[in-house]
Parts: structure tokens; C-alpha cells; sequence
């Protein structure tokens, strides 16, 4: 509703003080306040209606006025049950160019607030009946199996929004013109991520400037920001069109639909494939073949070269709802020929990656990652799996709030058969980026060091009972003491226990290092002259880090 069409209701007796010039403002809502300061209340567009309770002086009025201009507010209605609004006030919207609008003793602010709502309601009506039918022919098609990447370039050139789909990861999904370069929509993601509201924001461009944009989260029922879209609009939004729609929200739908139908396919393949851990570990390999439906030649010798790669994830701590790892998950693999299932707090997706043909037949069984010589199987299927992960999870990081992401990736595979060693290894592999720490991490199979699978694979409270056991004195007396015996502990390792070699690098006198030791022998009961307490300190120490 426009200031001239509230002011021309003649049953409320309305009149302009000032701006007048103005009068085609629109108004969003009215908000009514006898506060000095109620910027906080005010998000833009609003007719602030006061009885001017809040003035004590003719310097109150500037300061009102000038709060209400910078929230954005669209005219203000100054009562007159206590008398006329003073000049001070008016003067002060003719500086700050605000439309001031006196209310009569006998209109009451609800009777204003009222016929606004009258005329938005009246307009909404009429813009839905207009754009209902248009809107829901283009969600039927969406339901009916339409491209969506069409359907949402069509109708955002309608509404003539310049504007892209990315999801949580930057990974492209719809837009209208050109596509922008992934670095690009990976800032989208991650802005989206850490404020995950519509919110307008400035982004830095590919070799540009910075644009402004408009992020609208979108998500299917019952997901979260990390498995969610976002609806990037350039520019300024929120203007609505002559029929009183909203496009970007009618965009946010569309987009929105779009990924409720794909969440529901991937939740029905999930089901589907529930029982391929089981079918795996019970080596039933060829249910476990159908299930991930192994497609492409009907040659059989064809189909048996595939090579498949396993990705192991887990968010820590667990969440409450035990399917968010595997659609997190999901959208680590999304757009890659990927099967992913929950599995006992974990998730777990087969991937079919490019490689080097299948061994003969009569080769013996070998781990993954393992050449016929016990050598490193260089892959570059695999790798290029694990460097795609890698970066879609470093996107990730900025909606993780308390929450860490650890994921594994096994070296690939040839055949269904094999995968009962990639899931292992995948699952090692997960294991070790828990230890390493970090925000996300991703680790490979083929970096499964000896001492590291051994204590990847010890439970949680086993390494913590073992790194407190023999490092809780020293971190105890270093923050006591504000001394450095743990880092002093780490220095003596690495230098294999060299006493020269460790003083001259931590600038120390070699006496000074002795005494440190010293404490550190005598607050722990062990003897560091002996092999088997530095490698018990070693392991403790890659636990303590």
C-alpha cells in the first residue's frame, strides 16, 4: 500500500506535515512504539505510527527521526491526542526527508493499522488469484519429473532475476546465464552456511568486483543447512511484482520442491541398498551386486572390470538424527555414480570411479591399495574421488557449528567382490582423520601408516584412558607450572634422544634439557632411556595432538 492511497482513506482523516513529495512510498506494515530509539524493532518499509511519549525535548525529535531514516522506515504518523505535533519533529522529518502524517485525536493508530492490512490483504488476493495458477502448473511439472535446471531458468527470466541454485558444497544445480566459476559458488555456500537465513550479502566475484546477493536457504523436510540449497539472487530483493507475488519466493519454492524430490530419491535408494554393509561382510557378493544394480555393458567381462572406491563419513559428535551423516554424505558424492547407505553412526558410499583393468582371475585377494608386490597401487580414479571429497568438505566446514566431519576414502576396487576390503579400509581410513583432528578431514586408505591403523582402530575411550594415563602429569604441572614439559617431551622424541642435537635446536643449555627430562621421568615413573617408554610417549603424544 502506497502512502497516498492510506492518506487518501477519508474516514481516517489523515493529513501530510511533511514530505508529501513522497507520497507513493510503499508501505510494508506498521509498527507502532513510544520508544527514543526503535531502530531495533524496524527491518524497512514500516509506517511507524507514536503518541510521542518518547520526547523530553526538542533534540529528541532529530534523534527519533533519525533512527527511523536509518532502519528504513517509510513515513511516520505522529498522533495529535496530546496536542499537535511540535515544530521541532516537523523540521526534522523535512531534514532527514521522511513523510510525517498527523492522526487525528478521534482515528485510532489500530484503525490505521487496520486498513493497511486491508489493502495488503486486498492486493495479495488479487496477485495470487493472477499468479496461483502459473506457479502451480510450474511445481505440477516439477512433480511430474520435469528438468528442474529448465524449469527454474524459465521462470526466473520471467520474473527477470539474474540468479543460481548452488548446493551446500558450491556444486552447481540450476541458474540462469552463464555459470559461475565454482570458487565463486563456493562463497555462496559457505556465506549461506554461516548465516543460514535469507539474508543479503557482499561477495567477491571471479576477477570482479563484489556483488550483492540475496541467499535464500532452501531444504527438503526435515534436513539442515549442511545437506541444504541455497537460491542466490543478484542484487537487491523483496520488491514484490504487480501481482502481488513475491518471486524470489516463488523461486525458493520451485527450488525448493526440487530438492525435496531429490532428498526423496535418495532416501528411497538408501533404503534400498540398507543391507549392502551385511551383504558385504557376509561376502554374499552377488546380492550385493543387484542391490547396487551394476549397470552400463551387458557384457559380463565388461561389468567385472568395474572399479568401485568406498567413502566412509561420520559427523562427531553424533547427531540426534542418525540420517544426517549419509545425507551429508550424500552430498560429498552427489553427481558421481555413488550408492550411499547409514551404517551404525557412520555412512557409507560405494562410488564407481575409472581405473586400470582387472587382475586375472586366479590372482590372490589383496587389501586395497595393495600391488601384487605389497608396493602402492597408484590410482588416479581414486585419488581424484578423494581430492573431490576433500575440497566439497573444506565448503562444508563453515556450517559444522560443534560438530567436526571425518571422512575415509578406500583406494579402489576391482569388482563388487573387492569391496569387502575397501569398506574396511575406508572405515580404517575414517577412523585415522578422527585422530588427526581439524575442523573436516579426509583421509585415504593409502596413508594408513602401521602405528596409525593401530591406533585408528582402537576405540575413543581406549586412546583417551591411554594419552591421560601417561601425559596427564605433565599437562597437569605445565599448567601449573606455565612450564613446557610436553613440548619439551615432543622436541627430545623427534631428535631420537639426542641431548646435543635437541638443546641446540630449542636454544637451551643442555643441562637445562636434562632437568626437564628430569621432571618429566620423575612425574610420570618412567624411564626415557628405555625404548619401550619413547615409543609408549610416542604414541601418547600423536594422541595428545
Amino acid at each position: 500500500m502506497r502512502i497516498s492511497d492510506l492518506v487518501a482513506a477519508g474516514h481516517l482523516r489523515l493529513r501530510y506535515l511533511a514530505g508529501g513529495e513522497h507520497a507513493d512510498r510503499e508501505i510494508a506494515r506498521v509498527y507502532t512504539t513510544d520508544l527514543l530509539h526503535p531502530q531495533r524493532y524496524l527491518s524497512g518499509g514500516e509506517l511507524v505510527l507514536t503518541g510521542l511519549m518518547w520526547r523530553r525535548g526538542p533534540e529528541d525529535s532529530d534523534t527519533f527521526v533519525r533512527g527511523l531514516t536509518g532502519s528504513g522506515a517509510a513515513a511516520l504518523g505522529a498522533g495529535a491526542a496530546l496536542g499537535a505535533a511540535p515544530a521541532d519533529l516537523v523540521e526534522a522529518c523535512r531534514r532527514h526527508d521522511l513523510p510525517l502524517i498527523e492522526v487525528p485525536a478521534e482515528t485510532s493508530f489500530g484503525a490505521v493499522a487496520e486498513e493497511v492490512q486491508r489493502a495488503h490483504t486486498g492486493a495479495l488476493l488479487a496477485g495470487i488469484a493472477q499468479s496461483r495458477e502459473r506457479h502451480r502448473r510450474l511445481m505440477a511439472e516439477l512433480a511430474a519429473g520435469a528438468d528442474f535446471a529448465g524449469v527454474f531458468s524459465a521462470a526466473a527470466e520471467q520474473a527477470g532475476l539474474v540468479c543460481r541454485v548452488v548446493s551446500s558444497t558450491g556444486r552447481a544445480v540450476a541458474e540462469t546465464g552463464q555459470q559461475p566459476p565454482r570458487a565463486e559458488r563456493e562463497r555462496i555456500a559457505e556465506q549461506a552456511l554461516r548465516r543460514p537465513r535469507r539474508h543479503t550479502a557482499d561477495l567477491a566475484t571471479e576477477g570482479g568486483p563484489k556483488r550483492r546477493m540475496t541467499l535464500v536457504p532452501v531444504g527438503a523436510r526435515g534436513s539442515q543447512p549442511l545437506d541444504g540449497w541455497v537460491l542466490a539472487v543478484e542484487g537487491e530483493t523483496g520488491a514484490r511484482t504487480e501481482d502481488g507475488g513475491d518471486p524470489v519466493e516463488e523461486l525458493a519454492a520451485l527450488a525448493g520442491l526440487a530438492r525435496s524430490l531429490a532428498e526423496q530419491r535418495a532416501a528411497d535408494g538408501a533404503r534400498h541398498a540398507h543391507g549392502l554393509p551385511r551383504l558385504l561382510a557376509d561376502r554374499r557378493f552377488d546380492e550385493a551386486a543387484a542391490l547396487l544394480q551394476v549397470s552400463g555393458s551387458p557384457d559380463e567381462q565388461e561389468r567385472a572390470r568395474a572399479r568401485y572406491a568406498v567413502v566412509s563419513a561420520a559427523l562427531l559428535p553424533e547427531p540426534a538424527d542418525p540420517d544426517v551423516a549419509r545425507r551429508v554424505l550424500g552430498e560429498l558424492v552427489a553427481d558421481l555414480p555413488a550408492t550411499a547407505v547409514a551404517s551404525d553412526g557412520a555412512a557409507m558410499a560405494v562410488v564407481a570411479v575409472a581405473g586400470p583393468a582387472q587382475p586375472p582371475a586366479d590372482a590372490p585377494e589383496r587389501r586395497p591399495g595393495e600391488g601384487a608386490a605389497g608396493g602402492a597401487d597408484v590410482d588416479a580414479g581414486a585419488q581424484a574421488l578423494r581430492e573431490e571429497v576433500a575440497r566439497r568438505a573444506g565448503v562444508l566446514e563453515a556450517g559444522l557449528g560443534d560438530h567436526r566431519l571425518a571422512v575415509g576414502v578406500s583406494a579402489a576396487v576391482p569388482g563388487v567382490a573387492a569391496l569387502r576390503g575397501a569398506v574396511a579400509e575406508a572405515d580404517d581410513a575414517r577412523r585415522l582423520a578422527r585422530l588427526r583432528g581439524g575442523r573436516s578431514r579426509v583421509a585415504a586408505g593409502t596413508e594408513l601408516g602401521s602405528h596409525e591403523l593401530l591406533l585408528a582402530s582402537v576405540p575413543e575411550e581406549v586412546r583417551a584412558s591411554y594419552r591421560d594415563r601417561l601425559l596427564g602429569p605433565l599437562v597437569d604441572y605445565d599448567r601449573t607450572h606455565r612450564s613446557d614439559l610436553v613440548a619439551t617431551l615432543d622436541r627430545f622424541l623427534s631428535y631420537s634422544g639426542s641431548w646435543q642435537r635437541c638443546a641446540t635446536a630449542m636454544h637451551v643449555h643442555v643441562n637445562t634439557l636434562r632437568y626437564r627430562i628430569g621432571r618429566v621421568e620423575e612425574l610420570t615413573g618412567r624411564d626415557l632411556a628405555s625404548l619401550q617408554s619413547r615409543v609408549d610417549f610416542y604414541l601418547a603424544l600423536k594422541l595428545h595432538r
